[in-house]
């Protein structure tokens, strides 16, 4: 093989491997998705300024998405979830360096999360479930989803991280 495409083969495969490691590792594939028909929801950052950011689930999906297939505490079956990585939006708002977050549900059901818990686990803001929008019948239709092997494993992650109908994110220090 002449050098250049020895260079060439090694230099795509490195982008490659850096581009997917960590995502690979977590599960999470990444994945073009169609325009689909949502259910009325929506998520709204509140930044330290008070300023708020609210995306509805298609607006989510105008970031970079990814597919994990994976059982949760309320599934026996593995389904495929689809959305955006929660890391992701909270560096798109300078957020990712935050002590904490506070993420609130429809029902006012609310958790704190440490960054220690985000960082170390590839936490999956669902919007879909097996290519369906996500319903509030099946803890949609915004949900916070992680490999259930990654999950079982972590020895920071909580049931109660696992927040579905998610409506609000707050920056809590």
């Amino acid at each position: 093989m002449p050098l250049h495409r020895f260079v060439l083969s090694a230099t795509v495969a490195l982008t490659l491997a850096c581009q997917s490691g960590p995502l690979q590792a977590a599960g999470l594939t990444p994945v073009a998705l169609a325009p689909i028909q949502h259910q009325t929801a929506q998520l709204t950052l509140i930044l330290p300024n008070g300023e708020e950011v609210t995306y509805s689930p298609a607006e989510l999906e105008e970031m970079r998405t990814f597919e994990l297939t994976t059982r949760t505490p309320w599934r026996e079956e593995p389904a495929v979830f689809q959305g955006i990585r929660l890391n992701d939006l909270l560096e798109r708002h300078g957020l990712d360096q935050a002590a904490s977050i506070s993420v609130r549900a429809e029902n006012d059901y609310t958790i704190t999360m440490e960054r220690g818990v985000w960082q170390s686990e590839d936490f999956l803001i669902a919007t879909r479930v097996d290519g369906k929008p996500h319903s509030r019948r099946a803890r949609g239709p915004i949900q916070f989803v992680l490999d259930w092997d990654a999950y079982q494993a972590s020895d920071i992650a909580r049931e109660s991280h696992l927040v579905w109908m998610a409506s609000e994110i707050t920056i809590t220090d």
